[in-house]
C-alpha cells in the first residue's frame, strides 16, 4: 500500500489509532485494534447530530436543480453534435457544451476557481524552447505537456478537472466504454481504455501511456492521471505509481483543495469526537445533497520537466514528483487559509468558505485588536 515514509504512531482519541503505515489493517482483526492510516481519515466539516436536520432543503434543491442542469447538458451536446456534423470539431469541444457542462456542475453546487501559477520569464523560454514553439506559452496552456498529474481527493476530482481542462484525456477501464452518455463523452475525448480483467493489465496500461506520450504533440489534449492510485483526505499526498512518469517526458502538477462546509474526500474513515469511524457511499452521498455549496480551488502548477536520471528512472521521477507536490499542496492550503472567511472570522470548524455571521466575528476581532492595541482592553480607558 502506499504511504508516505513511516513515522511514530499517533495516538488518536477513540478506540483507533492514526498512523503512517505499508500495513492495510488486517479484515479479522476487530475495528477496535485497527490502525488506520492518517491519509485515510476525513478530517474536514460533515453535518453532525442536529445539523442533519437542515440537510433536507439542500436535497430538494438539489434534486430540482440537477434535472434543470441535466436537460441543458443534453441540450448543450446536443448543439455540439450538431456543430461537429458541419465540420465545427468535437462536440465536447464545443462552446455550447462546456458552457451546459458548467451550468450542470453549478446545479449540483460545484464551483470550482482554477489558479494558473505564472511560468516565469526563464521557464517561459525554456517550455518554448523545448517544444519548439515560436514564443513562450500562457500559464493557462495545458496543453504543452502530454500528461496532467493530479492529487486525488473524491469522486469529484475528475469532473472538476474535466470542465476546468475541457475533457482531457483519461485512462479507464474498457466497461466504461458501454456507460450510457458517459462512455460516449469518454469515447470522444479519445480516453485511453485498458481491460482490467486482463492478467497483464498493468503493462497494458503502462504501454498504452506510453503510446499516447509518443504520439503527442504541443496543442493537442493531455492526458490526465492521478498517479496515486487512491483516494487520500486531501492533506497529504501519498506515493506515486511510476505510470504516470514511464515515457520520461514532462507533466504538469495540478493540486485541488475542497474549501466548502462539507469535506468530500473519498477514504474509509472520518474523523469523529470518538475517533476515527468507518464511513460509506451513502452517508457520503448524503452529506453531498445536504450541502449547497461545493466550492473546490484547482491550483496548476509550472511545467516538471525530468532530469536525465529522472527519464532514465521513472521511480525516481515519480517520487520527486510527488515530494514537489506534497510540499506545494501545504504551501496552497496555508495561503487558502490565510485569505479565507474561516482565519478572518478566527472559526475553529467549518470550512474556508463564507459561514453565516463571519462577518460579525471578524468585525469582533478587529475591534478586539484595536482595543488591545491602545492598551485599554479589558479595563476602561
Amino acid at each position: 500500500m502506499m504511504v508516505l515514509n513511516s513515522q511514530d504512531d499517533v495516538p488518536i482519541a477513540g478506540p483507533a489509532k492514526v498512523r503512517s503505515s505499508s500495513s492495510p489493517p488486517s479484515d479479522q482483526a476487530p475495528f477496535q485494534e485497527q490502525e488506520v492510516l492518517s491519509w485515510d481519515v476525513a478530517m474536514g466539516p460533515r453535518k453532525e447530530g442536529w445539523q442533519r436536520l437542515t440537510m433536507l432543503p439542500p436535497t430538494m434543491a438539489r434534486l430540482a436543480l440537477n434535472g434543470v442542469g441535466t436537460v441543458g447538458a443534453v441540450a448543450g451536446y446536443t448543439v455540439g453534435k450538431c456543430g461537429e456534423a458541419l465540420g465545427a470539431g468535437k462536440a465536447i469541444d464545443s462552446p455550447a457544451f462546456q458552457a451546459s457542462f458548467r451550468a450542470w456542475m453549478w446545479a449540483n453546487g460545484i464551483f470550482p476557481e482554477v489558479q494558473y501559477e505564472p511560468l516565469g520569464e526563464e521557464m517561459g523560454k525554456f517550455v518554448a524552447q523545448e517544444l519548439g514553439l515560436a514564443r513562450p506559452p500562457a500559464a493557462s496552456d495545458i496543453s504543452i505537456t502530454p500528461v496532467l498529474v493530479s492529487n486525488h481527493v473524491s469522486v469529484l476530482d475528475g469532473l472538476v478537472l474535466a470542465s476546468t481542462f475541457s475533457a482531457p484525456k483519461v485512462v479507464a477501464k474498457s466497461k466504461c466504454k458501454h456507460i450510457p452518455m458517459l462512455g460516449k463523452l469518454m469515447k470522444e475525448s479519445d480516453a485511453v481504455f485498458v481491460d482490467s480483467g486482463k492478467s497483464d493489465s498493468r503493462h497494458t496500461t503502462l504501454d498504452a501511456i506510453v503510446g499516447h506520450c509518443r504520439e503527442w504533440q504541443p496543442g493537442q489534449r493531455p492526458l490526465l492521471i492521478f498517479p496515486e492510485g487512491t483516494m487520500t483526505n486531501g492533506h497529504e499526498v501519498v506515493d506515486f505509481k511510476k505510470g504516470a512518469f514511464v515515457a520520461g517526458l514532462p507533466v504538469r502538477p495540478t493540486i485541488v483543495v475542497y474549501t466548502g462546509h462539507f469535506d468530500p474526500a473519498n477514504t474509509t474513515y472520518k474523523m469523529t469526537d470518538r475517533g476515527p469511524r468507518k464511513v460509506g457511499p451513502v452517508e457520503w452521498a448524503r452529506q453531498f445533497w445536504g450541502h449547497y455549496i461545493h466550492s473546490v480551488h484547482v491550483r496548476v502548477l509550472p511545467p516538471y520537466f525530468p532530469s536525465p536520471e529522472e527519464k532514465a528512472y521513472p521511480q525516481i521521477y515519480a517520487k520527486n514528483c510527488q515530494e514537489l507536490m506534497a510540499s506545494e499542496l501545504q504551501r496552497v492550503r496555508s495561503e487558502l487559509y490565510k485569505r479565507s472567511w474561516q482565519q478572518s472570522a478566527g472559526r475553529t470548524g467549518g470550512g474556508m468558505d463564507y459561514q453565516c455571521g463571519d462577518e460579525v466575528r471578524t468585525a469582533s476581532r478587529h475591534l478586539s485588536s484595536f482595543f488591545a492595541s491602545l492598551g485599554c482592553f479589558g479595563r476602561e480607558c
